[in-house]
């Protein structure tokens, strides 16, 4: 049986990682949950996020001109759906609230979240509309990771947290884990 998807076809391409991406602008901090997050270049390096124009986030990464997506490993599924969930305009410390630590970035002035454990500090290069979200193209200005990385991440210990739709997230053991030899 054949069944017509009609509204929300995307999520048909979930699940996708969900990462928090942060920003500084003027005293003001932002921390927000983004599952639509990609690479877009390798050589220069780029990254694109989706995000609404009605989010608080939005606002700040559009006036500082920077972001960083941080890469939380699925211990912190809580802070992460926390983050999704809680508002920048009426929370006065999101990083508190969702049990997280707001340091510095380590090349741009921005908030970045201590716990990550890899963060893409980014300049936003581009800003395209595409219907409700707009997506930001940022220039990797610094990468950095804590934990077992290399040209990649280790699957024997790394747990992604991969978001379904609808407050579901999940993430892989490494007993999923298939590797095949290229070349």
């Amino acid at each position: 049986m054949v069944m017509d998807i009609e509204i929300d076809q995307i999520r048909l391409i979930q699940p996708s990682l969900a990462v928090l991406v942060t920003s500084s602008f003027e005293g003001r901090d932002a921390l927000l949950t983004v599952a639509w997050v990609v690479p877009v270049s390798y050589v220069p390096s780029r990254v694109a996020i989706a995000i609404s124009k009605q989010r608080y986030s939005y606002e700040i990464i559009r006036r500082s001109g920077m972001f960083a997506v941080n890469i939380m490993e699925f211990d912190y599924v809580d802070s992460v759906y926390k983050a999704g969930t809680l508002s920048g305009r009426v929370v006065e410390d999101k990083f508190r609230e969702c049990g997280l630590t707001r340091i510095g970035g380590r090349s741009l002035p921005i908030a970045v979240v201590k716990e990550a454990v890899g963060v893409l500090e980014c300049r936003v290069r581009n800003v395209f509309e595409t219907g409700d979200h707009d997506l930001f193209i940022g220039d990797v200005v610094d990468a950095y990771v804590k934990g077992k990385y290399s040209t990649h991440w280790d699957p024997s210990s790394y747990r992604p947290i991969l978001y379904i739709s609808e407050g579901h997230f999940l993430t892989i053991d490494s007993g999923s884990v298939v590797r095949y030899m290229m070349g």
